[in-house]
């Protein structure tokens, strides 16, 4: 009793006020019908207001959902193409079990930070070590490759942007059998450069470029960009070619992070090869 004294003491004046204003406001608008007119569409207005929102927060949840159900839809499509698969390249007649063999799976992630005009740009992604996700995984969209996971911790993780002075992407020009690495020389995040190319070789602008599965971090054949630009380098054997690319890494949103279930013998090799 004493506490609640104390408290009309400190704000009894101030409630006093507000109640005083409530009953003036209601005497104003039961006996007057222009302010009358005026307090109920007020009241509407402000009624629409608060539906409207809670229509958006239901729509945005909805939506939400739908993009979960999404991604795991596409994620089942991605694990059953081919480059997905085991030694797509054998013949299924002579070796059924291996190349049925599922080599590539999907986590679905959704991008929570990224950057994109800084040399060495970097993406988060919402998910962690808890849903699978280790270092030196590859990233991918709707529309090509993303990055490389560099670091994770339980719930989240940073990615190596392609559009970082670090990052090298083995790429190849499709229908052609070269090779080369795909970098970004940090000036216009819709170009990298695809360098190694002999002078020799035969292609032309509007060639598509696409991963070739290399380094066992992305399935071969993803679209990466089409060649806008080629160059002839004076005293060089490589030519300097333009690659524009497909994904637009300003808008990219939702991405699947990419896990070779046969990474682990790679890196055995790799580890036997070193010693």
């Amino acid at each position: 009793m004493r506490g609640l004294l104390q408290l009309f003491a400190a704000y009894g004046g101030g409630l006093l006020f507000v109640l005083l204003e409530a009953i003036s406001i209601t005497l104003i608008v039961q006996y007057n019908q222009r302010q009358g007119e005026i307090a109920s569409n007020s009241m509407g207005l402000f009624t629409a207001y608060i539906d409207n929102t809670s229509d958006w927060l239901t729509d945005y949840l909805g939506l939400k959902n739908e993009v979960i159900k999404l991604q795991s839809k596409n994620i089942k499509l991605l694990e059953q193409l081919d480059n997905a698969r085991y030694s797509n390249a054998v013949f299924r007649d002579s070796i059924k079990e291996d190349s049925l063999k599922q080599m590539y799976t999907f986590i679905g992630a959704n991008v929570i930070s990224n950057s994109i005009l800084s040399s060495n740009n970097s993406l988060r992604l919402d998910r962690g070590s808890r849903q699978g996700v280790r270092p030196n995984m590859g990233v991918i969209s709707d529309g090509g490759i993303v990055g490389i996971v560099r670091n994770t911790t339980e719930h989240f993780s940073q990615v190596m942007s392609v559009l970082h002075s670090q990052a090298r992407i083995n790429a190849s020009i499709r229908n052609s059998s070269y090779f080369g690495t795909l970098t970004w020389d940090g000036k216009d995040p819709r170009y990298m450069q695809l360098n190694a190319i002999p002078r020799y070789a035969e292609f032309k602008v509007g060639d598509i470029i696409e991963s070739n599965g290399f380094s066992q971090i992305f399935p071969s054949g993803i679209v990466l960009g089409v060649i806008s630009h080629i160059e002839e380098v004076p005293g060089n054997n490589f030519l300097k070619i333009q690659v524009e690319l497909a994904n637009d890494m300003a808008k990219v949103r939702y991405v699947y992070v990419v896990n070779n279930l046969m990474r682990y013998e790679h890196d055995e090799l790799d580890k036997a090869t070193d010693e």
